[in-house]
């Protein structure tokens, strides 16, 4: 018998990104009911799960007030709406996957994970990363002592441009009241794996950061409050919404910049030659799964991203405003310098000008060096050790089409895993998540404080 499984949440990550596990794998999971306030999303979920109408609910409250009737409830909300169904949720009984950052403020963070532990149930926070294949790779060749001791380690979360202006310039990430710092947001992952591939702690840190480049100052000649509006500056603009979100070019290059083999062929013949791969794709499915692509970002554009309604949400919509006139806040680089014991030294920088999307490793240790890169259409990791001079390179990439590197998947899979299995480790799973919402809390503090702050 599969698994069951409650929603609360039928968003891009919620819908579109884990519960489609249960789709794939109807042995292993079913979802029984959903919380969703947009009528849309609640609709198309219902309709996907084949879920009856008394189990389809607007808002979480009265769902979580019926007597349990699954036994896990994913927590897909956004940030600051986590914590109080997650608490309603354990307390129900139900074990929980919830999505990141766990919260907000950290005391909502330490809630959760108490109540958890005094319930007795399983915790599991949304760290795709750790299950990526990519990540194991990293965390598997300093096991081995390949590398020596481990004197530094530098991690880059590089957001592509075009990111950046759609999470964290016009989408909800954008203003830190309303949602939460942009190191908590985008890098609690980044800090989730430095925590798991050292195994040690993090005792001081300090950073620096800013918004430097979004701003109303920086807005080109004449440019209106919407890119739609007759902007003087769309032939030349990068951050243009049609040519983000319609000719979806930054995403193509990102994907053909990080791709190996035959994908990467694929992705820059669709942009030398896009009518011709357009034919293509009229006879094989997979090509005409990028020539007709609505996922993300279109999908959090419109429900349903057809190119005409990606086109008219972005005439009346908050994706298709210019990004030097919209209410952001969030920093677009920052960098966190920590002393981890050892002593080892620590670097994050996080900046929202990337060319394109990837993240980038290197770990300099006494006997060898690592080298790696995560991207949208590929990852690789690249051992050199010192004396031999032996090169390795050893393909990380996900199968084709999964997202985070795999680790959406691999998540869905391992949840599944734990809550059949009793889960031995599984209320450590929470706290161990907490620790690393705490380096970015306290990233940020010591950011805004000018401080070298003790973890």
């Amino acid at each position: 018998m599969p698994l069951t499984a409650i929603l609360i949440g039928a968003g891009q990550r919620g819908a579109l990104d884990y519960a489609p596990y249960a789709l794939h794998h109807p042995d292993e999971l079913q979802f029984v009911a959903v919380a969703e306030p947009v009528p849309e999303r609640r609709e198309r979920f219902a309709r996907q799960h084949r879920l009856p109408l008394e189990n389809v609910y607007e808002s979480w409250e009265p769902l979580l007030a019926r007597p349990k009737m699954a036994e896990a409830a994913l927590v897909c909300t956004q940030d600051q709406q986590h914590t109080a169904p997650t608490l309603a949720a354990l307390q129900a009984g139900y074990h929980v996957l919830l999505e990141k950052p766990m919260a907000t403020r950290l005391d909502e963070c330490v809630q959760m994970v108490e109540a958890a532990e005094q319930t007795g149930r399983q915790l599991h926070v949304c760290h795709v990363l750790r299950y990526t294949r990519h990540a194991q790779t990293i965390r598997q060749v300093i096991q081995s002592g390949a590398l020596g001791e481990i004197i530094n380690v530098d991690q880059r979360e590089n957001v592509g441009y075009w990111h950046m202006a759609h999470s964290y310039v016009r989408g909800i990430w954008a203003n830190s009241a309303n949602s939460s710092p942009m190191i908590l947001a985008k890098c609690c992952h980044d800090f989730d794996i430095l925590l798991w591939w050292l195994g040690r702690r993090c005792q001081r840190l300090s950073s620096v950061g800013s918004l430097r480049h979004f701003r109303t100052e920086n807005a080109p000649d004449g440019a209106p409050a919407r890119c739609l509006d007759g902007c003087p500056a769309e032939k030349t603009c990068p951050y243009y919404a049609p040519f983000i979100y319609l000719d979806l070019i930054p995403l193509w290059r990102s994907f053909a910049a990080t791709a190996i083999g035959s994908p990467r062929w694929a992705m820059q013949t669709n942009l030398r030659a896009p009518g011709l791969f357009r034919a293509a794709g009229r006879v094989v499915p997979l090509l005409r799964q990028v020539s007709e692509y609505r996922g993300w970002p279109r999908s959090v554009v419109a429900v349903d991203p057809t190119p005409e309604n990606v086109l008219e949400a972005l005439r009346h919509g908050p994706y298709g405003r210019c990004v030097y006139h919209c209410d952001n806040d969030v920093v677009d680089h920052q960098s966190v310098l920590m002393a981890f014991e050892g002593p080892l030294s620590v670097t994050l920088t996080m900046h929202g000008h990337s060319h394109i999307e990837y993240r980038t490793t290197r770990i300099e240790g006494t006997r060898g060096r690592l080298m790696a890169e995560l991207g949208l259409g590929g990852a690789w990791v690249e051992v050199r050790d010192h004396r031999s001079g032996k090169r390795e390179r050893i393909n990380t990439s996900p199968p084709l089409g999964e997202g985070h590197g795999g680790g959406d998947n691999a998540l869905m899979a391992a949840f599944v895993r734990s809550l059949r299995s009793g889960g031995d480790q599984a209320l450590t799973l929470g706290r161990q998540s907490l620790q690393s919402h705490l380096l970015a809390f306290t990233a940020e503090q010591a950011r805004l404080s000018g401080s070298v702050l003790d973890v």
